[in-house]
């Protein structure tokens, strides 16, 4: 691999190197010039932070070669092609091939305009739910009481029996009744894979697509309404002030023929529906559960305009302006062992997400390469606080307690996982707490095994409940080689108290899945363990698993709700001192925190790091922050100057 470490002698002086090297506050002042915000605001959270990137390699641009055929072997079967109804991980890869946002971010969460030349903060202000009165309507209410309406419901006022919905929110926008607005000025000539350009018609109305989809509450908890001022340039509004409005606003965009004629299942070839995006890469084909095809797409607009069209471009002459692999081979393979297998037999160049066990296999191998990146992933049990004696939060805190972290991520994971003390891994901590070093000292001694803390808080529950001891559970999860083992020493450990009689059954991935989202799974009292991929904002580490609104949906699979702690987190996020003053923002996800290792619901177990193992042909890769991107930011990513060729001689 030496022949892509040493960037000493390459011309590729970049950016990125730059920010390794410099201090916090040139790093601030910095990300916020590259934001293209008119506050400096990089409210994506990570803007500003050191590369996540470990040993980092750099390519020389004169050395690239195009062509050829990247084979990513990929370990979960795809569950949707459409990025609207679905956020798994491994979708995600194959999703953003395809489609592209009108920003993108770099592995240190760094805002840049993509699809859009600018996007800018242009207003913030005070708005109370109450505001929206005016233009509410009557709704109805379904078995367990709650409101429900055709369209997709933005605000709900339970107590009058009235939504707001998609239909009255531009009403409320005419009237200056909103919390935030956003303005992008769009790149012009930019065309979708079926020839069509795209415009702001297309940003706005793709919101249309997320309505009442499967992942709808995580866009209209904060969007409120988008509309295209002219042919290239759209104001997007949220419904509050939003301190994740940077990044949480944005969807991607779709054509006119996804936007109006595709069903509510999205686009997927399994339905008759090609994916269709901006992408470096169109759909070729898909063989169901085994592989996916795309090609290079050759009216790709970055080649058209060419980087100096993005205004924070400051690398070398001659960098690609996409992907240099004329086509990509997703190749499912969901067993660890026969993935590993194939790419020791050359069948694949990369993958991710093998049994940790392996890595020292690669690292010392001369023909293969590990690429590491501390990640914003995490692994997490979620309790059945509905049922009994779950609903009772000294049982969770007891086991909370009894869960061996260090001996999970040492022993199990090898030491690519970190001991999980918090709710908060430190990728998102610049957004998420005033101080992480001491939010971590405050909550570890809650957190940490201590077995005779969570035996006296057990014995207290367990009497004072009448409970029948050992209470039995099973607790699922998906079927991957480390994360069964961690299951299995979670459940030997607390079957080896007096108090629990735990059971371990695993799933393939998208089965799983579909089931943990059963509308009645809630009421079965198991257990799930399963990992999440979350954002560079704070607020996704806790919406999430814990908010109501994402119960049905990814990932309060239990029904949680936690009210109290909701309306802490909405001050956290959703108000303008918290979009104004990092100081508040940060106080207010302390309580947060601190609340849940109280409250626990959801006992966070290991914090991840994202490693790719990959072949010495395919060179200049560095893998990314969150693994649902890790194929498409490998292959071209301008912000980090990261391209990747294949050299099979």
């Amino acid at each position: 691999m030496s022949q892509d470490v040493d960037a000493s002698g390459t011309p590729t002086v970049s950016r990125r190197r730059m920010l390794q090297t410099t201090g916090a506050a040139t790093l601030t002042a910095l990300a916020g010039c590259n934001t293209g915000t008119n506050d400096g605001a990089s409210s994506g959270g990570g803007g500003g932070a050191p590369d996540p990137v470990r040993e980092r390699v750099d390519v020389d641009v004169d050395e690239i070669q195009e062509g050829g055929t990247l084979r990513f072997g990929l370990g979960a079967g795809i569950d949707s092609f459409d990025p609207s109804y679905s956020t798994s991980a491994p979708a995600g890869n194959v999703q953003e091939l395809v489609y592209e946002q009108i920003i993108t971010q770099d592995a240190a969460g760094t805002v840049y305009p993509w699809l859009a030349k600018s996007w800018e903060r242009v207003d913030v202000q005070e708005v109370e739910d109450g505001d929206y009165e005016p233009y509410m309507v009557s709704a109805d209410t379904d078995d367990d009481g709650n409101l429900v309406a055709d369209e997709q419901i933005i605000i709900r006022n339970t107590d009058a029996g009235e939504v707001l919905t998609v239909n009255e929110a531009p009403d409320a926008v005419e009237d200056g009744t909103y919390g935030i607005q956003y303005q992008a000025e769009l790149h012009e000539g930019v065309t979708f894979h079926n020839g069509e350009e795209m415009t702001a018609e297309n940003v706005a109305r793709s919101y249309e697509v997320l309505e009442n989809s499967s992942i709808s509450a995580q866009t209209f908890d904060s969007f409120l309404y988008a509309e295209a001022v002219d042919d290239y340039t759209v104001n997007i509004y949220g419904q509050k002030p939003d301190a994740e409005a940077d990044n949480q606003l944005v969807s991607y965009v779709y054509p006119m023929e996804h936007i109006e004629e595709y069903p509510d299942t999205g686009a997927d070839p399994r339905n008759d529906h090609t994916p269709i995006g901006t992408g470096p890469f169109q759909f070729e084909s898909y063989e169901t559960e085994e592989r996916a095809e795309f090609s290079s797409f050759d009216d790709y607009w970055v080649d058209d305009l060419g980087l100096d069209a993005l205004e924070w471009w400051d690398g070398p002459d001659g960098f690609p302006t996409s992907p240099v692999v004329d086509e990509v081979v997703v190749a499912i393979v969901q067993d660890n062992a026969t993935r590993a297998a194939a790419l020791n037999n050359g069948e694949i160049d990369l993958t991710y997400g093998l049994n940790t066990g392996t890595y020292g296999e690669y690292r010392s191998a001369e023909d293969f390469r590990l690429s590491v990146t501390n990640a914003g992933a995490y692994n997490f049990l979620q309790y059945p606080v509905t049922q009994s004696p779950w609903g009772d939060p000294r049982i969770r805190r007891g086991v909370n307690q009894l869960i061996p972290r260090a001996q999970i991520a040492e022993n199990i994971y090898n030491g690519y996982r970190n001991p999980a003390y918090t709710p908060l891994p430190e990728m998102a901590a610049k957004a998420g707490t005033v101080d992480y070093e001491a939010l971590t000292e405050e909550l570890r001694p809650q957190t940490e095994q201590n077995t005779e803390a969570a035996t006296e808080l057990l014995q207290e529950a367990v009497d004072d409940l009448g409970v029948e001891t050992p209470i039995e559970a099973t607790i699922e999860t998906n079927a991957t080689d480390d994360r069964l083992r961690e299951a299995e020493l979670i459940a030997q450990v607390l079957s080896n108290t007096e108090f629990f009689d735990i059971s371990v059954e695993d799933f393939e991935f998208t089965t799983f899945i579909q089931r943990i989202l059963g509308s009645e799974y809630y009421k079965q009292g198991n257990i799930v363990l399963i990992g999440l991929s979350g954002t560079f904002n704070p607020g996704s580490f806790y919406d999430a698993v814990n908010s109501i609104d994402n119960f049905g949906q990814c990932c309060n699979f239990n029904r949680i709700d936690t009210p109290e702690l909701d309306e802490v987190a909405t001050e956290a996020r959703f108000s303008v001192e918290a979009v104004e003053d990092s100081q508040f923002r940060g106080e207010q996800y302390d309580k947060v925190w601190q609340g849940l290792i109280e409250q626990a619901p959801n006992s966070y177990t290991v914090f991840g790091t994202n490693v790719t193992a990959l072949s010495t042909e395919y060179v200049g890769y560095n893998t990314y922050t969150f693994s649902s991107s890790i194929l498409p930011y490998g292959l071209h990513a301008p912000e980090d100057q990261q391209v990747a060729y294949l050299n099979r001689e």
